[in-house]
């Protein structure tokens, strides 16, 4: 039997961080797209599950057509149970929404409560489990761990929202103490809230895994997105990740140390872009770092607006310092001359850090040179 584990879809994201009107609007679209890929992708490879641990959705209220569209990917695929466990960003609009629309929620569509929910599940070929659930929140958090009761005889699957941490404190909210979790008969631990993938032991019989994102939506958001598939069989469930986003997110450190002007440095991005392998169809922060010379001038907007059409997205952040030597300008008699010898008093003085010096220095430079503030 196979089953899909994904969870923090956040659909109907505002995405106006990075993102203006037209291109926030196309990612909300998309990542509603690559949802019902996920889905068509699920039938056509036999998958009779879904597991949803948590944020499908990004705010209480979400638009007709987010809810037109999930709806639709439900009733279209009625051989496909959907598991849906709620997280902290999702709310009752939706499922009150079809109610009011159907009378009542797809026979497909399985839900949780605040308490531990079980349903066993036999495949086509025979195999069983038995996928439990509860949704988190202050309240009961505390008394979960302990109220869970599994048949060890059985493949179990349990499905929760929020951060891992080794042990709880009284006041944390949505977080799973994994230790209160091992040795309770988990084959398979399906959570969301983190949006990296990661699959670990917990145990010496069962794995816990946070399947990330579906799609990124930001820079904290790199790295592989998909879900997990799930073959489940006598043997026990293996999991195994699932490359599935439309887009992708970079960091991309940038070495401008021997380049002098934002000719040179669109050089070197071009280069390590195609030497990381990234996409036209992928969003970039582009990091300029290293040691420039104090002449180096480079603009990080005209860069942006120069890379447009190699990205579908991209940013640019100069982080490089200037390297300064000091024994040059000793003699200097310009205004440049004394305002570096100053910083370079005040840090021998211990009143500035070298990081914060060099930053000084390269802005008073732009200053003196009369580029402004960049």
């Amino acid at each position: 039997m196979k089953i899909i584990h994904t969870a923090d879809v956040h659909l109907d994201s505002k995405l106006n961080r990075h993102f203006g009107d037209r291109q926030a609007k196309e990612r909300r679209d998309e990542l509603l797209i690559t949802f019902r890929k996920m889905v068509k992708y699920a039938a056509d490879e036999g998958v009779e599950a879904i597991l949803i641990a948590g944020d499908l959705f990004d705010v209480p209220r979400i638009s007709a057509t987010v809810r037109n569209g999930v709806l639709a990917a439900i009733q279209e695929n009625p051989e496909i149970r959907f598991f849906y466990l709620r997280g902290n960003h999702d709310a009752d609009a939706f499922l009150q929404d079809v109610k009011d629309r159907l009378g009542e929620l797809p026979e497909n569509l399985k839900l949780f409560s605040k308490e531990w929910t079980s349903y066993e599940l036999t495949g086509a070929d025979g195999s069983g489990v038995v996928i439990t659930g509860a949704e988190m929140d202050a309240e009961n958090k505390g008394k979960l761990a302990a109220s869970l009761v599994l048949d060890q005889g059985k493949l179990n699957i349990v499905m929760l929202h929020g951060q891992e941490v080794e042990t709880a404190g009284k006041r944390d909210a949505e977080v799973i103490p994994l230790r209160e979790y091992k040795n309770r008969g988990i084959d398979y631990l399906a959570l969301g809230h983190v949006h990296a993938p990661k699959l670990e032991k917990l145990d010496a019989r069962g794995q816990y895994a946070y399947c990330g994102c579906l799609e990124p939506r930001g820079f904290d958001e790199c790295g592989p997105r998909g879900f997990y598939m799930l073959n489940v069989g006598p043997d026990g469930i293996r999991a195994e990740f699932v490359r599935f986003a439309k887009r992708l997110t970079w960091e991309l450190p940038v070495d401008v140390s021997e380049d002098l002007t934002s000719e040179d440095a669109l050089g070197s991005v071009r280069r390590a872009a195609e030497a990381a392998g990234i996409s036209e169809n992928d969003m970039v922060k582009v990091v300029l770092e290293g040691e420039s010379d104090l002449s180096a001038e480079f603009d990080e907007k005209y860069m942006a607006k120069a890379l447009e059409e190699a990205f579908y997205f991209v940013k640019v952040v100069d982080k490089s310092v200037p390297k300064v030597d000091y024994e040059s300008f000793q003699y200097d008699a310009s205004l440049k001359g004394e305002y570096v010898r100053r910083i370079k008093a005040a840090t021998a003085a211990g009143e500035i850090g070298e990081d914060r010096a060099a930053a000084m220095i390269k802005l008073g430079i732009e200053l003196l040179a009369g580029r402004g503030l960049s």
